[in-house]
């Protein structure tokens, strides 16, 4: 587990403006690394990840991604914020270049025509996790986009991927088609 300099300070910073009493941050991965505070006595909760400057937790399901995490923080202007990536082999990044060029180049297209994206956000072995956007974000026909549509596609590169579609369907505001309603 790697954390910047200039995201040790920020986190710091943040302790300090909501009061302070604070443990330290809290890695975990929904849909995406998330980062959040945990109060001095919430920690019990959750394991600790071995970090030299700061108290560092995980959730158990998620101690292995923590643990290869890198936290930065970027300040440039409207995109500052804080970057979290992990170390990945080099299969796994192989294969993350190969997907992101199949949904850049062929699913996206087709999913735009109904104002709907699709994201790559990691690939863990032969795991892609996904986040539908737009119209497909609680879109009635989104499982059949994922199952008939990206999974058939990304399983002509290697059978054994499986897709996890992180996607909160239930907040999805403008989806091209909309669940029946009773």
């Amino acid at each position: 587990m790697q954390i910047t300099d200039a995201a040790l300070e920020k986190v710091k910073e943040v302790m300090e403006n909501n009061g302070g009493g604070f443990a330290g941050i809290l890695i975990s991965f929904e849909g995406g690394y998330r980062l959040d505070l945990v109060k001095e006595g919430d920690e019990g909760q959750y394991t600790k990840i071995e970090n030299d400057h700061i108290g560092v937790f995980a959730m158990q399901e998620h101690v292995t991604r923590a643990e290869r995490a890198n936290v930065d923080f970027i300040s440039d202007g409207p995109t500052s914020g804080f970057k979290v990536t992990r170390d990945m082999p080099e299969s796994e990044s192989s294969l993350m270049s190969q997907i992101q060029e199949i949904i850049d180049t062929e699913i996206n297209p087709a999913v735009a025509s109904h104002g709907g994206s699709i994201n790559l956000l990691d690939v863990e072995e032969k795991r892609v996790f996904i986040q539908m956007g737009g119209g497909c974000a609680g879109c009635g026909m989104a499982d059949v986009t994922l199952k008939s549509g990206v999974l058939a596609r990304l399983q002509q590169l290697d059978p054994e991927i499986e897709v996890v579609d992180t996607t909160d369907h239930a907040s999805g505001e403008n989806p091209y088609y909309t669940p029946s309603k009773k």
